[in-house]
């Protein structure tokens, strides 16, 4: 008798010990799901992110990437390499809880046609925009200034394209091959945007790997007649590939002499929501420190570092 309630007891205690390790297991598993992870995503984009070499990960947008998942904690972080450009906008746009630190800046009030492509943030940045850039060779074929829209009028010209250029020079490329007015260029279909720019005779698209340098390098071959590119990721190019002097940057009426700012993006969904929220307290707080103005310094000019800090300035008093 007395073996038997033995044996109930050491039952007894085990069942108790297995529905406690149970709740345990539960109680750990809600814990890990309970911080939400977010995915920052980057393709080959020099000297944005970086995805190779001795300086791999240390372009402008991967310090602005670390520098907020450093400063969000309550968060799980991942970072997700794409093939493409093209690859990581449809992605954001899926979500759902899909980031990154390079997107245009728009003011509150003219951001009805990224509505549920992307969320943004404060601004993180500002930098110059475009300019056309030519090989050496076919120099007397383009003005002292030149207009992008009348480039893309000229079926003579080849522009070479990689990817969306900002809110002007994306209404212009629309205008030109037909886009709705209203409608975003960077906003609307992967598949839409590629038939757009495969029905225009003078306008030649290079989507894939190394957007930047594979573009360059079909300039520096003639293949195409002009792109359109920042200073400075000509200036990287030119240390990375070598190629002198060989290529020309010409200033664009547009935008001649105007400023642009970026800004954080995250899917627009329920969670990419909060987390905009919170970038933009990290914003406020850390913005105007060195610790983050150092991750901008790819993003000024030669020459030009004077005026690039203080249109920065500017930026310190958004925070939407």
């Amino acid at each position: 008798m007395f073996w038997g309630r033995h044996k109930y007891l050491n039952w007894n205690r085990r069942l108790r010990l297995s529905f406690l390790l149970a709740f345990v297991a539960v109680l750990m598993t809600d814990s890990a799901v309970s911080a939400e992870t977010l995915v920052w995503g980057k393709t080959s984009f020099p000297p944005g992110y970086i995805t190779e070499g001795p300086q791999k990960g240390q372009g402008y947008a991967d310090k602005l990437d670390s520098f907020m998942i450093e400063k969000l904690t309550q968060y799980g972080h991942k970072i997700v390499e794409f093939p493409s450009w093209e690859r990581f906008l449809r992605t954001i746009k899926q979500g759902p809880l899909v980031c990154t630190s390079i997107l245009w800046y728009r003011p509150p009030g003219e951001r009805a046609p990224i509505k549920g492509a992307y969320r943004i943030s404060a601004p993180n940045g500002v930098f110059f925009l475009h300019d056309v850039v030519v090989h050496k060779d076919n120099r007397h074929l383009f003005g002292e200034e030149v207009s992008f829209r009348e480039l893309l009028a000229n079926q003579k010209l080849t522009f070479g394209y990689n990817r969306p250029y900002g809110i002007t020079f994306n209404r212009i490329l629309s205008d030109h091959l037909g886009i709705a007015p209203g409608v975003e260029f960077d906003a609307i279909s992967t598949t839409d945007r590629h038939k757009y720019l495969k029905s225009a005779k003078n306008v030649f698209a290079r989507i894939g790997p190394d957007m930047i340098g594979g573009l360059m390098k079909m300039l520096l071959q003639q293949k195409v007649d002009y792109v359109l590119e920042y200073e400075f990721m000509v200036r990287y190019q030119q240390d990375k590939i070598g190629f002198s002097d060989d290529l020309v940057s010409i200033p664009v009426s547009e935008v001649k002499n105007k400023m642009n700012w970026i800004t954080y993006a995250c899917s627009d969904t329920p969670e990419g929501e909060k987390v905009i929220s919170a970038i933009n307290q990290v914003l406020k707080t850390y913005r105007d420190t060195d610790e983050f103005k150092d991750a901008l310094s790819y993003l000024v000019p030669v020459g030009r570092e004077e005026r690039y800090w203080s249109e920065f300035e500017k930026i310190l008093d958004v925070f939407e």
